[in-house]
C-alpha cells in the first residue's frame, strides 16, 4: 500500500525556491565542495510522526533548515530569517505545490549558530513542525 502524502521535500523545496532569491541554492543534498555555491539551504527531516487521526494523508515532518553563506553570520541569520518567512507565507496563502500544501507551521527551535561544516562559511539553523497535505481534489 502507498501513502497518499508527498515526501515533505516534494512540498517545501518548491516553496523556498519560489520565495527566495534565485541565487540562493535550496535542497536537502550539499554538492560536493568543487561544485558548491553560497548561499545555501539545506533541509532535512529529524522527526515528526504521520498524523494519528489521517495515517495515510498528513504528514507532521519536523524540519531542519539550515542556512549557509559565505559573507558572513549576519548574512546566514538573514537567509535563515528568509526562509522562515516564505514557509509562514506559504501557509498563510496557501500556496499550492504540485505534490500539497503546508497547512500548519511552527518554529520549535528558532535560529541558532552553530560552527559551519564548511570552510570560508557561516552556519544558522532551526527547527520547524509542518503539516504536509496532498493537493486538492476535485
Amino acid at each position: 500500500m502507498q501513502s497518499s502524502f508527498p515526501r515533505f521535500q516534494e512540498v517545501l523545496i518548491p516553496i523556498l525556491r519560489r520565495g527566495l532569491p534565485k541565487n540562493v541554492k535550496v535542497g536537502s543534498w550539499i554538492e560536493d565542495i568543487d561544485y558548491r555555491d553560497y548561499p545555501i539551504v539545506n533541509i532535512r527531516r529529524v522527526g515528526g510522526p504521520r498524523s494519528s487521526k489521517q495515517p495515510f494523508l498528513l504528514d507532521t515532518p519536523t524540519v531542519e533548515i539550515t542556512a549557509y553563506h559565505s559573507d558572513g553570520i549576519i548574512e546566514a541569520e538573514e537567509l535563515y530569517r528568509d526562509c522562515i518567512d516564505v514557509i509562514f507565507k506559504a501557509k498563510e496563502e496557501q500556496w499550492m505545490t504540485d505534490a500539497g500544501w503546508i497547512s500548519s507551521v511552527e518554529e520549535r527551535m528558532g535560529m541558532t549558530q552553530f560552527s559551519s561544516l564548511f570552510q570560508d562559511s557561516w552556519r544558522i539553523q532551526g527547527l520547524v513542525a509542518l503539516t504536509i497535505r496532498p493537493p486538492r481534489k476535485g
